[in-house]
């Protein structure tokens, strides 16, 4: 270092003019927009292109534009970062110019083209030699300047290095419960000029359409959801049926049989039967895919079917995000075509569902989380790419894992570990670049089976990937840096036949021309060889050089994870699922992919967006819940002491059928109970049941009663419990027959008593009526009156007879005597058929107001 140093003299500090434009969107005041050859050899010609801009606000005269460079190669890849900054030693050797006389108004522009043949530059062998492109003015002052690398390969043997190239398509979790998604990012990633639809054609390496065609897509892709032909004994969406049928629909012999046919289907294979062969790859760069299940999972419910979009979640947390209805994409549904096609040609690795943060879910005892996001990647992929991820690799979030995640991965099958030198250091006595392999120690049960190794990613590689690569001569640059980096890496003294493993980041947003360049340089530079990664295997232990550290997880890593507090919160959206989950038949567990996407390592610095997609889920969560409902009737009146109502519950899950138990109870027991009713029953999807429930009345009034959907531990599922009215009316019609009875009874028994006194009080006014009778009449007993009863008897009685009636007699002749006569006779009997029976005295005609009779004054013969 300090031998180069002397021979490549610092110039004096950079004027301003050569730093780059503080105006974002700027022009660059010197632009490299070709050089080639990407590595020269003694007999290429050298040649550089590109655009000069005069950014100073001045005219400028005279601008040069040149070519420095070094003799001497770097020593080591930590001076390319240096020499690339532009703040370390300047090279001073002087290469081809071009001249342009005149003045360079402001925000003018020239084209300008340096050649030179290799052989004049005098390099003298192997490696990597510093250059500088440069604009200056006729005075000396920097217009602007480009740090960049020629590669030579001179006339001797070139060492050979092989690259396996890992290639992401992966994207931060778009959506919040299933059907909502987050916003429209995703949907304009998988077109043609998307990230997604970028890197899945330039990693194709050949032309891709991205054109719906004349063809059904949805058919095509298998994406119309499976209808199956309903069973007559099963209800349709919406018949409803009573819960004792509900019950009887599901006898433990009918489980039986269906789990019986469901282990030998007609159309299950043979286990004889070879399946089609996987197709491989023809042209191109062998590259393995790195797929994030849970993109994958978005895009194919994008493509599937209708769905929300929100618009500006985070505007306003405290207001409902509006939302908009989406049709399912045809972009979506042409990217999962085409990524099926080519992806069936390469390895396929899957990185846990939504990159979840596994190091966390495991810290926090969230076993079951861990295990889910593994299970869900691997169904995620099958389901969308109709083809197995390689289970044999394992990809931690980040590149990054901890024994208990190595732990997990080894439970699963996996062997090898895609890692970056982050969580597997070289050793510290190492000065050149390590080997990808690298030996893990045997974990948990799997101690005998193959042992376990881990690939790992360059992370130079990494960053030189990441370099813009967009605006003008960009892309030119980047290419030459990557040229540079692997030349470096070859030309070191080191282990023989040496793998190196190109992995870009996740969110890897390449320019296609900087993409598809750097899978065409693994090709034509002459170092190197392309390798497919599944071919990578461990050296034996013999051939092995010990060049790394021991798994790490770095302390910084460990704080950068997702909180306890946070993952706290997601725990609590755990317990409301766990709710729903408990009344759904079968294992379904629909919010799984949620919680899980919950977990994911990119919202580690995304707080806000982590909190508003939390609530989004639990209100999902709620909502889910409430489509089983019991559905609120009219109050119901009883017309007697004992009746039946009929209880009506909905499910409104269109996808799942549901095992659920009613409760119910009155408010006042006493006043209204409740029979035996069918407390729990399944209801299909879109279907109603009718439970019919006994009730009993004692008292007239108004009752509550109580109804509640719970699950078979007792648990409700809706926090707010139905209300049903109960009126009984019935009860006075019996209270008015009872009340007659009743006084029926009374009667009888008062009656006898009462007829007693009033005959008392009538005999004893009978017997006062008679003494006075006797009182005022004649006292020597003679007239009519004493001598016949019959007249007396009239007299008393009150009721007066014709004066004639007795007196008469010597008037009226025979006839008055025969009247006398019948009435003397008859008066005693009618006497008699009035005497009192029983303690009842006759009606004897006499009242207390009539007066005593007397002798009328005028009758000369009556009174006598």
């Amino acid at each position: 270092m300090a031998m180069t140093a002397a021979l490549l003299p610092i110039p004096a500090t950079l004027s301003p003019a050569s730093a780059e434009p503080d105006e974002e969107g700027s022009a660059a005041p010197l632009v490299v927009d070709r050089i080639t050859p990407d590595s020269v050899d003694e007999d290429s010609t050298l040649r550089v292109a590109g655009e000069v801009t005069n950014t100073t606000g001045e005219t400028v005269e005279d601008v040069t534009v040149r070519m420095r460079y070094s003799r001497h190669p770097f020593t080591s890849r930590d001076e390319l970062d240096d020499f690339a900054t532009g703040e370390d030693w300047q090279p001073s050797a002087s290469g081809p110019d071009e001249e342009f006389e005149g003045e360079l108004e402001p925000d003018g522009t020239l084209e300008y083209s340096l050649s030179t043949p290799a052989d004049d530059l005098g390099l003298t062998s192997y490696g990597v030699y510093p250059m500088v492109i440069e604009a200056v003015d006729g005075d000396g002052a920097t217009l602007g300047s480009q740090y960049t690398f020629l590669p030579y390969t001179g006339d001797d043997d070139v060492p050979a290095l092989d690259l396996a190239w890992v290639w992401p398509l992966m994207d931060s979790p778009q959506r919040a419960d299933d059907d909502t998604f987050l916003d429209d990012g995703l949907h304009g990633s998988v077109g043609a000029d998307g990230r997604l639809g970028r890197l899945l054609e330039s990693g194709a390496q050949v032309p891709l359409s991205f054109e719906a065609g004349d063809e059904d897509l949805v058919e095509e892709l298998g994406l119309e959801e499976d209808e199956e032909d309903p069973d007559e004994s099963s209800p349709t969406a919406g018949e409803e049926v009573t819960a004792e049928e509900s019950a009887d629909s599901v006898s433990p012999e009918a489980t039986e049989e269906g789990a019986d046919e469901d282990e030998a289907p007609s159309d299950a294979p043979d286990e004889g039967d070879e399946g089609d062969e996987t197709p491989s790859r023809t042209e191109g760069i062998p590259v393995t895919w790195s797929v994030d299940p849970g993109t994958l999972d978005d895009i194919l419910r994008m493509a599937s079917a209708d769905h929300e979009v929100l618009e500006s979640a985070l505007d306003d947390p405290a207001k409902e995000p509006g939302r908009r209805d989406q049709p399912a994409d045809p972009a979506a549904q042409v990217w999962l075509r085409e990524a099926r096609s080519v992806l069936a040609a390469d390895t396929v690795v899957a990185s846990p569902y939504a990159s979840a943060d596994l190091v966390a879910l495991l810290l926090n005892d969230m076993e079951g989380d861990a295990e889910a996001s593994l299970r869900l990647g691997q169904e995620s992929v099958a389901r969308a790419l109709e083809l197995e991820a390689d289970d044999r690799f394992a990809v931690p979030p980040g590149g990054l894992m901890d024994e208990r995640v190595q732990d997990l991965y080894t439970e699963h099958g996996a062997q090898r570990f895609l890692l970056s030198e982050e969580g597997l250091p070289p050793a510290s006595w190492v000065s050149t670049t390590p080997g990808a392999q690298a030996p893990l120690p045997a974990s948990g049960d799997e101690a005998e089976g193959e042992e376990p190794y881990a690939l790992v990613s360059d992370s130079g590689l990494t960053d030189v990937l990441s370099m813009p690569s967009w605006e003008r001569g960009e892309s030119a640059l980047a290419l030459q840096r990557f040229a540079a980096e692997t030349a470096m890496i070859a030309g070191e003294s080191g282990e023989d036949d040496r793998v190196v493993v190109a992995a870009p980041e996740p969110g890897w947003d390449p320019s296609p021309e900087f993409a598809s360049g750097v899978l065409s340089a693994t090709d034509d530079l002459p170092w190197l060889s392309p390798e497919r990664l599944d071919r990578v295997e461990l050296p034996d232990s013999k051939d092995r050089e010990e060049t790394r550290q021991d798994l790490d997880y770095p302390d910084d890593a460990y704080a950068d994870g997702l909180s306890s507090t946070y993952l706290g919160q997601v725990e609590d959206v755990s317990r409301d699922v766990r709710l729903f989950n408990s009344i759904l038949v079968g294992d379904s567990d629909p919010f799984r992919p949620a919680l899980v996407r919950l977990e994911s390592v990119h919202w580690r610095d995304r707080e806000a967006l982590a909190g508003a997609t939390r609530t989004l889920v639990v209100k999902s969560v709620q909502s889910r819940r409430e489509d089983v409902r019991v559905i609120p009737g009219e109050p119901v009146t009883l017309a007697s002491s004992t009746g039946t109502t009929g209880v009506l519950v909905a499910n409104d899950l269109q996808d799942e059928t549901v095992h659920v138990y009613l409760s119910l109870y009155s408010e006042n027991s006493e006043r209204l109970s409740v029979g035996e009713y069918t407390h729990h029953f399944e209801i299909d999807p879109g279907a109603k049941t009718t439970v019919y429930v006994p009730l009993s009345a004692r008292i007239n009034g108004s009752t509550n009663v109580h109804v509640s959907l719970q699950n078979a531990d007792g648990e409700p599922i809706s926090s707010q419990d139905t209300l049903i009215q109960v009126n009984a009316t019935g009860l006075g019609t019996q209270a008015l027959l009872i009340s007659g009875i009743g006084l029926l009874i009374l009667i009888a028994a008062l009656a006898p008593r009462a007829l007693r006194k009033w005959a008392r009080k009538q005999t004893a006014r009978a017997g006062a009526a008679g003494t006075a009778a006797a009182g005022d009449g004649p006292q020597d007993g003679e007239g009519p009156a004493a001598e016949t009863g019959g007249s007396a008897g009239s007299e008393v009685s009150g009721e007066p007879r014709d004066a004639s009636g007795a007196a008469a007699t010597g008037e009226t002749g025979a006839g008055s005597s025969e009247d006398a006569k019948e009435a003397g006779d008859t008066a005693p009997d009618a006497s008699a058929s009035k005497e009192p029976d029983d303690g009842v005295p006759a009606d004897d005609g006499a009242t207390d107001d009539t007066p005593p009779a007397k002798d009328d004054p005028d009758d000369s013969g009556a009174g006598k």
